[in-house]
């Protein structure tokens, strides 16, 4: 009995040492929740109706098509009317949220911004009769003591102000820095933010277009184009990528400008799998992004996947605004298909590739056009496609300057914010160099510009001081180098040197 009793005792002894290694604790899983706000009716602004709450019920969709279930998708039973408000559904919408989990909050509505006449950044928040606001530091302090990572979403107008981006100078205060914000705006801080409105009544009304394009870069009708490499998840540099590519009627903006974070998963192993009820319209590319009085056309190719009604919507800009009050509507006309009798921009299915041509410029003309590409099926109208194109300039190379803070410091998750002033559309590769003049990070190679409605006109880049590998790049002397591009030259330019300093 004794010896028996001490290989019992030496058995416990063994595995008290390994049980704590067997019931090493896994990292809980990932649960999301998400709050969707909407807006439409106002008291100081026009009504959106019904675009802000179509667009709630189409990021609803989204969401109810991800991988997982989202543990809850609230909806507010009724319209939102202050910050307060606001931060009472944040906090009960996320009241559960755990370390590793992440809480999407999207608001769809007005947005102000006037630095001008003293008009800080703030959304708008009203039922038609009672009007409030929020503002950054509010929506920033609405999350306090939630857990894990906030994704926000913001469609409206000057939404890059929240996280003080589309400015030719980034202000010293920001809001939503490190690593517990992710935040995806509609458009710079100084932009307008647009919602289609056909003027025809047999057509369903209602969408704005930036939702529409991110609604569609995670859909599985649209096979999910904005994940590059089909891996079944959706990183937020290839959302922004994808949005900055195909959504035309305002600049997107990002913080962090470069990160891997996942923000939406599906199933790729179902990609493409309900082609019955696919998009009409898929694979929409454009031959360039460029026009001149020298090379007036444009390329559009795309696949149709059953007849459908195909349109292009033209609108240029005036006065640094996009005049959409005078688009002009080009239905396709290649071809008659049968089924549609003798409807306007019907076409067949199968692969498709339209030209389209501006009309004579003058010799000094220059600026840009917006190109869009819609469908038109079963009186719903959707947009696949925008393209903002550059008119470029004939004769003497660009008037261009570059500014950068004469210091920077990564830490605290701030961006260095660069400003390239440019008198003209034109193509922009933008490069950090050494003192010798090499080339350490590149931002962007013969990049076209677009407006962003800056005071002096020009374009921004932002860095957050990392290099392809994610490393830090060391402390020492830099410069920007800017080299522009148009039709006929190109000029180099380099900023100030301006010092990386990695201690804060």
């Amino acid at each position: 009995m004794r010896k028996i009793a001490t290989g019992l005792g030496c058995l416990l002894l063994v595995l008290c040492c390994i049980l704590p290694c067997a019931h090493t604790e896994e990292p809980l899983p990932r649960l999301e929740r998400a709050l969707l706000v909407g807006v439409d009716t106002f008291v100081t602004r026009p009504s959106a109706y019904p675009s802000s709450t179509n667009n709630v019920y189409a990021m609803q969709e989204m969401f109810q098509a991800a991988a997982q279930p989202l543990e809850s998708i609230l909806l507010p039973p009724e319209a939102v009317t202050s910050a307060q408000q606001l931060t009472e559904l944040i906090q009960t919408a996320f009241a559960d949220a755990r370390e590793g989990d992440v809480s999407y909050l999207y608001l769809s509505t007005h947005g102000l911004y006037d630095p001008k006449n003293g008009v800080e950044p703030q959304l708008l928040l009203s039922d038609g009769i009672t009007e409030g606001s929020i503002t950054p530091a509010q929506l920033e302090a609405a999350f306090d003591g939630i857990p894990g990572t906030k994704v926000i979403i913001l469609d409206a107008c000057n939404s890059g102000a929240f996280i003080g981006k589309g400015l030719s100078q980034q202000p010293e205060e920001l809001n939503f820095l490190g690593e517990d914000f992710k935040v995806l705006t509609s458009s710079g801080a100084l932009e307008e933010s647009w919602y289609w409105n056909s003027g025809d009544a047999s057509v369903q009304q209602g969408a704005f277009y930036f939702t529409q394009a991110l609604t569609q870069a995670m859909s599985p009708l649209f096979d999910y184009p904005a994940d590059q490499n089909r891996d079944g998840s959706v990183t937020l540099e290839e959302l922004y990528q994808y949005l900055l590519k195909g959504h035309a009627a305002s600049t997107p903006q990002v913080y962090p400008q470069k990160d891997d974070f996942v923000i939406f998963r599906y199933d790729a192993a179902q990609s493409g799998y309900r082609t019955h009820q696919r998009t009409p319209i898929m694979d929409v590319t454009f031959s360039g992004n460029t026009l001149s009085r020298s090379n007036r056309e444009i390329n559009i190719e795309f696949i149709a996947t059953r007849p459908v009604q195909v349109g292009y919507q033209i609108v240029y800009q005036q006065e640094g605004k996009w005049q959409f009050d005078q688009a002009q509507i080009i239905y396709d006309e290649a071809e008659r298909f049968t089924a549609f009798g003798d409807q306007a921009g019907a076409v067949s299915p199968g692969r498709k590739v339209r030209t389209l041509t501006i009309g004579d410029l003058p010799s000094d003309a220059y600026g840009y056009v917006l190109v869009q590409l819609f469908s038109i099926e079963n009186g719903k109208l959707t947009v696949h496609a925008g393209r903002v194109l550059c008119v470029l300039p004939e004769g003497n190379a660009p008037a261009i300057s570059v500014t950068a803070p004469s210091v920077f410091s990564p830490a605290g998750g701030r961006e260095v914010s660069i400003f390239v002033g440019h008198d003209v559309p034109c193509s922009l590769s933008v490069s950090i160099v050494d003192e010798s003049g090499k080339t350490v990070y590149r931002l962007c190679h013969k990049q076209t510009t677009r407006p962003m409605q800056l005071n002096p006109p020009g374009s921004v880049f932002y860095w957050d001081g990392r290099l392809k590998s994610g490393e830090i790049l060391s402390e020492g002397i830099y410069q920007v180098r800017v080299q522009a591009y148009t039709e006929a030259d190109s000029v180099t330019v380099y900023s100030e040197p301006f010092t990386i300093n990695q201690g804060g």
